[in-house]
């Protein structure tokens, strides 16, 4: 009877760690899909000519990253907990920035399903700002992402104004950031 209590214990123990590491695993390649990396700063788009990225919303919205006006782009995932409070966040401050930035929340998880980036909006709040899911991985490795809850402040010439990378923020944090950030 013991032996079959420890035989158990060790199949779920080695279960729960086999789970863990392809959870790990998972996590890792979508956040580091291609070998390339961007700058930390300044300009993304090199010689003025702005390398302009065009996405499409989980709505079917139509973007261009960068846009005519600096852009906040948070990267974050559906399923990342963590990420919903900076969600949040940008609820709260995308009517007092609506003239100064354009918000996108990027999931960086290309398998996502717009059901699955809905149900992360529900939880924070129903923002009004476009969320877009990253297939291609081109937004996140274009601006060096390899964390969530990393923010990137991007200006309409391409220049990277600010980031704060694996750095969730709530209001007040968000706001201070971007305080500095924007001209």
């Amino acid at each position: 009877m013991t032996t079959t209590k420890n035989h158990r214990r060790i199949f779920i123990i080695t279960a729960v760690i086999a789970a863990a590491a392809l959870i790990l695993i998972l996590s890792l390649t979508a956040l580091n899909r291609g070998s390339g990396t961007a700058p930390a700063a300044g300009s993304a788009g090199g010689d003025g000519n702005v390398d302009r990225i065009e996405i499409t919303s989980v709505d079917g919205k139509a973007l261009t990253v960068p846009s005519t006006r600096p852009t906040v782009l948070y990267f974050m995932a559906s399923w990342c907990y963590t990420c919903v409070p900076q969600a949040e966040a940008m609820k709260e401050l995308e009517q007092e920035y609506a003239g100064k930035a354009d918000f996108v929340a990027v999931d960086v998880t290309p398998e996502n399903t717009k059901t699955q980036v809905d149900q992360f909006r529900e939880l924070a709040g129903a923002p009004g700002y476009p969320y877009v899911v990253d297939r291609t991985g081109e937004l996140t490795q274009k601006y060096a992402v390899t964390s969530l809850d990393s923010t990137v402040v991007v200006a309409p010439d391409g220049d990277i104004l600010a980031r704060a990378d694996s750095r969730p923020m709530k209001t007040d944090a968000l706001k201070a950031f971007l305080k500095t950030a924007l001209p």
